[in-house]
């Protein structure tokens, strides 16, 4: 008897804090925002250096992950116990994407990287989508914003919310806060039949 498989379909991770994911669902938007005050100053230097060459007034940019979550993830991406993960279908949101100007976005490349080298028209073009080989495996997603007529902080974007699969809490809220956060997010207008739950990635609880 043959054996039917069926594949998830593919989804992006927004890593992020409880008050970032409540403006998410209460707005029905993400913001792209001014990469200044990513913790990673390479990644800074290099969409600096992609502004400086494009001649652009501004680059914005937000991050996905492809993969499944991880401890790192939520170490550097969203920290202790007010973090948490939106799972988005893939397909409706980079299609939203597609439809705002000036808006770029695709997977992240990670290879060796020497801003001192010359780089040709293309390799110019790449910059944002650049990472150092060492971060590989956080296989991020990235959008970025240009603008060389505004000098602008952030760029929102509409979504809906059909396209959030879950919200994963973070693995280090206290297990009796669960239903209190869950019940707090599915009292958000549209959010009543929102899936949240916790993760069982430092324990199998969940």
């Amino acid at each position: 008897m043959a054996v039917r498989v069926i594949k998830a379909k593919p989804t992006l991770r927004r890593y992020t804090e409880l008050a970032a994911a409540i403006h998410v669902l209460q707005t029905k938007s993400l913001t792209i925002r001014d990469p200044k005050n990513w913790d990673d100053g390479n990644d800074k230097i290099t969409l600096d250096e992609y502004k400086t060459r494009r001649e652009l007034k501004s680059v914005l940019a937000m991050c996905f992950a492809e993969c499944a979550e991880t401890y790192h993830h939520w170490k550097v991406f969203a920290p202790g116990m007010s973090g948490v993960c939106i799972e988005f279908k893939k397909a409706p949101l980079v299609s939203a994407f597609d439809l705002l100007e000036g808006v770029q976005h695709r997977k992240v490349v990670y290879r060796k990287i020497s801003l001192g080298t010359k780089l040709n028209p293309w390799s110019v073009q790449e910059l944002p989508f650049l990472k150092r080989w060492p971060y590989e495996p956080e296989t991020e997603y990235r959008v970025i914003y240009c603008s060389a007529d505004e000098v602008i902080e952030e760029v929102d974007v509409d979504i809906e919310l059909g396209w959030i699969d879950r919200i994963i809490l973070s693995p280090w809220m206290p297990k009796p806060l669960h239903n209190s956060v869950r019940t707090a997010l599915r009292r958000l207008d549209g959010c009543s039949n929102l899936t949240v739950q916790g993760t069982s990635l430092i324990s199998s609880d969940e």
